[in-house]
């Protein structure tokens, strides 16, 4: 992850869950976890909730499902009562927003999450402004699609809205 360098990124406490997690595979969960500090308008390992902290765990109940354990991965910089979670059992990330309250699936995996931070890491830190950055941004959705079709089902999802706002630039 060149990107981020060593001391950009940090590293899923892995061992930590042992007890929570369900069997995370490499497609699902890539070896040592690693995900970026801070992404530009995007993510942020800075939670900024009382009584929460990276890597805290929530035992949380959607629907009728029961309770289910999601680990606190960071939050949205713009809105530190966005919380991205990673499901344990599944290893799915998703938005919790603490206000509403309310989730939203954003990516299928971690290793997906992880891969559309980096690809709009590297567009944002090389980001070329106006026809050229909307030309960039709509190359990197559709090379996303192969990776993780589920985080565009939504059009209102997360990575969608991201997306519509970087494609939108012109000038």
């Amino acid at each position: 992850m060149a990107l981020w360098g060593a001391d950009g990124m940090i590293y899923f406490p892995v061992d930590r869950f042992d007890d929570v997690l369900g069997p995370l595979t490499p497609e699902v969960f890539p070896p040592f976890g690693a995900i970026p500090v801070d992404v530009p308008i995007l993510f942020t390992i800075d939670v900024d909730v009382p009584g929460m902290e990276l890597f805290s765990k929530l035992n949380i109940e959607i629907g009728e499902a029961g309770p289910r354990i999601h680990i606190v991965l960071g939050s949205s910089p713009e809105d530190p009562q966005l919380l991205f979670c990673l499901d344990a059992l599944t290893g799915a990330v998703v938005l919790l927003d603490l206000e509403t309250p309310n989730f939203e699936a954003v990516n299928a995996t971690f290793a997906a999450f992880v891969e559309f931070l980096y690809r709009l890491g590297q567009l944002i830190a090389t980001d070329p402004g106006g026809r050229a950055r909307a030309a960039r941004a709509a190359a990197i959705r559709e090379e996303l699609m192969g990776v993780d079709s589920s985080a565009f089902a939504d059009p209102k999802s997360w990575w969608n809205m991201a997306f519509d706002q970087l494609e939108s630039t012109s000038g």
